[in-house]
């Protein structure tokens, strides 16, 4: 047993070492080694400095942008529909459908075959829609008719569409010049 102590011992004489004994000249630093960590510090204080800058800068350039982009659009937008009186000003008539061809019906009575298409013809453009409440307008029902454009909507409908937009709901025919001739006003400046 004494004879493991003693090598136990040894072992753990030879792994343990004294800071005294260990040479700290591994970690000096000498010659050229201490300005270039300084520089390398420095390279990497003004990259960091470099990025932070540019987050900063862009940061600003995209608020500027923003800013821009809302305030401009707010001005060249169009004017969001027409005013009352330009909409009263529209003609509101009493609907009849479209008559059909002359030269149809006499050719639908000149032949008894053709009859039954010409009828059915005839029931398809009876069957004209308003096409923002998608009901059938009726004949003798009042119907605004749009001036550039001739189509036709019950007036409640197309109001309702032209207090926001101001344009044919069908074709999208801008109707402000002709809401002011028919108004007989002058064009807003």
């Amino acid at each position: 047993m004494a004879a493991q102590e003693g090598a136990a011992g040894t072992t753990n004489q030879a792994a343990r070492v004294r800071y005294g004994d260990v040479d700290d000249s591994n970690f000096a630093l000498r010659g050229r080694a201490v300005p270039l960590l300084a520089g390398l510090l420095a390279l990497l204080v003004a990259f960091v400095a470099v990025c932070l800058y540019l987050r900063w800068s862009c940061g600003r350039r995209r608020a500027r942008r923003d800013h821009e982009a809302s305030s401009s659009s707010a001005a060249a937008s169009p004017v969001p529909g027409l005013d009352a009186d330009a909409i009263n000003g529209l003609p509101v008539t009493l609907y009849s459908p479209p008559a059909s061809s002359p030269a149809r019906s006499t050719a639908a009575k000149k032949g008894g075959d053709g009859g039954e298409e010409e009828r059915r013809r005839q029931e398809a453009a009876a069957a004209v829609e308003c096409s923002i409440c998608i009901s059938a307008l009726v004949a003798g029902e009042k119907v605004k008719a749009l001036p550039p454009c001739g189509h036709c909507f019950h007036p409640e409908c197309v109001d309702a569409w032209l207090r926001s937009q101001p344009s044919c709901p069908l074709c999208r025919t801008l109707l402000l010049p002709a809401a002011v001739v028919a108004n007989g006003g002058e064009p807003p400046v």
